[in-house]
């Protein structure tokens, strides 16, 4: 089409050159050789302006588009250095959520060694002191995979033959009733109570909103139903047999059912949730709650309290990750018992874990009973002083003795004491009292946390003595985690 354009405009062009040679000289008698050159001049002077433009405009349309690419370039480095910045950043993080999943799966590996260590130790005491392998740390996390069960030590089933569990045509409930003493001695409340299965599957009941004592609830077992409204929960199972309680600690330990609860921590008088308290629940095969009340004993003997204390550590982690920057002001207590801070082939990694997470730090308190703490040595409390300088934060639990040096333990980061609150009155029984304490602790950058208020007169006491912060029952007992989407 360009070429064809081209033909026509020489053509015109010819033409006009042609026009200018021949018309003048003819109409107005002028010299014909003058106006040849004049012809030649005017046809290729239109065909060298024409050209000119010709190459002007492709130019102008040049630069235009070479402008077009230069931009085009400019933005093309522009992303690539961006997509470089991005890899590169992705490839920290990557590199950053490696060393921590290395680190977790380091403390879990432990974990799991140390479970399978004791179920070695123990059947290792039921075979008269035959050798029995340790398993390693690859077979301990073989043994989580595959969820395999844990053995039953030969003292546990001699123990179960002598009730006669395993004798043909037994009752295999014998022995095994649990009476009002026991009961009475768990200290369940009545909505607990009202939980709680034998082996036959009965029910405890409460007696009515009068108070009723375990006599009433054990006499209305079979009466027993779920309030109409009532949040879904799990049956409380109470074992009387300590070798089948073992049994039962073992085998969730080794399948992982262990579950994290929690407990609302309340300012007053609004009640409203600040803080939660964590707590660790074992489930049996069927999915019934063991109470820490039944097996801690068990536990410790065992030597299994510091296992069960670290899977609770480990779903807290679980929950602050998917808790993100939400409620940034919210923190959870998380106890901490001797067996796991003197616990010199675990606690070294948790604290190099600790130190590694420190966003951690303002999410978590650790919480270490008064007993607990005033047994340990100097090199444990020096560990937790390596945490503290880190931003993480203590709180000393069940105090008894409120006349211990709380100055002392300002230094060490302690930010909470908390106590029940019948002792925390009998110890500051004039008017008083208890606030000049509360002020005190301020001043030493603590706050004080009164416990076990679980009826409304308590509430009333704790007023009076101008107590902020509570925990108890009567604002909300352990629940589960995982039923607390909602909350959280």
């Amino acid at each position: 089409m360009a070429r064809f354009t081209q033909i026509l405009l020489f053509i015109s062009y010819a033409i006009v050159g042609l026009a200018v040679v021949v018309i003048p000289p003819k109409v107005f008698g002028l010299d014909q050789t003058v106006f040849g050159f004049i012809g030649m001049f005017v046809f290729f002077g239109a065909w060298e302006l024409q050209n000119w433009l010709i190459a002007s405009r492709t130019e102008i349309n040049s630069q235009t588009r070479l402008d077009q690419l230069e931009d085009v370039v400019h933005i093309m480095r522009k992303d690539i250095a961006r997509t470089r910045r991005e890899v590169e950043s992705r490839g920290r993080e990557g590199e950053a959520k490696s060393d921590t999943l290395v680190s977790e799966l380091k403390m879990l590996q432990t974990l799991l060694t140390q479970v399978t260590r004791k179920e070695a130790e123990l059947s290792k005491g039921s075979t008269g002191g035959r050798d029995v392998a340790v398993a390693t740390e690859e077979e301990a996390l073989e043994l989580s995979i595959d969820h395999s069960a844990t053995t039953e030590s030969k003292e546990d089933l001699q123990t179960e033959a002598k009730t006669g569990n395993q004798d043909e045509g037994s009752d295999p409930s014998d022995g095994d009733e649990i009476t009002e003493s026991d009961i009475e001695d768990l200290h369940l409340t009545p909505e607990e109570a009202a939980l709680v299965v034998m082996d036959d599957g009965e029910h405890l009941a409460t007696a009515g909103d009068d108070g009723a004592d375990s006599s009433a609830l054990k006499s209305s077992a079979k009466r027993a139903t779920p309030r109409a409204g009532a949040r879904r929960k799990a049956p409380i199972r109470l074992i009387k047999r300590e070798d089948q309680l073992l049994k039962v600690v073992r085998s969730s330990l080794s399948e992982n059912r262990v579950d994290l609860y929690l407990q609302p921590i309340v300012t007053l008088p609004s009640r409203r949730t600040m803080h939660y308290e964590c707590f660790s629940r074992v489930r049996d095969e069927e999915g019934r709650i063991i109470l820490p009340r039944q097996y801690m004993k068990v536990a410790e003997n065992k030597g299994l309290i510091g296992t069960i204390d670290n899977l609770l550590l480990f779903r807290l982690i679980q929950l602050v990750r998917r808790l993100g920057k939400r409620q940034p002001d919210l923190r959870f207590f998380c106890n901490m018992s001797r067996y796991s801070m003197t616990d010199n082939e675990f606690f070294p990694q948790f604290i190099d874990f600790m130190m590694a997470n420190e966003e951690f730090s303002n999410r978590l308190i650790f919480e270490i009973s008064q007993d607990d703490y005033n047994a340990l040595d100097d090199e444990v409390i020096e560990r937790l002083m390596t945490l503290g300088r880190k931003g993480f934060g203590f709180s000393m639990d069940m105090v008894k003795d409120f006349n211990q040096n709380f100055a002392e333990l300002e230094k060490h980061y302690f930010k909470f004491i908390k106590g029940d609150l019948p002792d925390l009155m009998n110890s500051h029984p004039e008017p008083g009292d208890v606030e000049d304490f509360k002020k005190s602790l301020r001043r030493k950058g603590m706050q004080l946390i009164a416990t076990r208020i679980e009826e409304e007169d308590k509430i009333l006491q704790a007023l009076e003595a101008h107590v902020e912060f509570a925990q108890g029952y009567l604002f909300g007992e352990p629940t589960s985690a995982n039923d607390m989407n909602n909350e959280l």
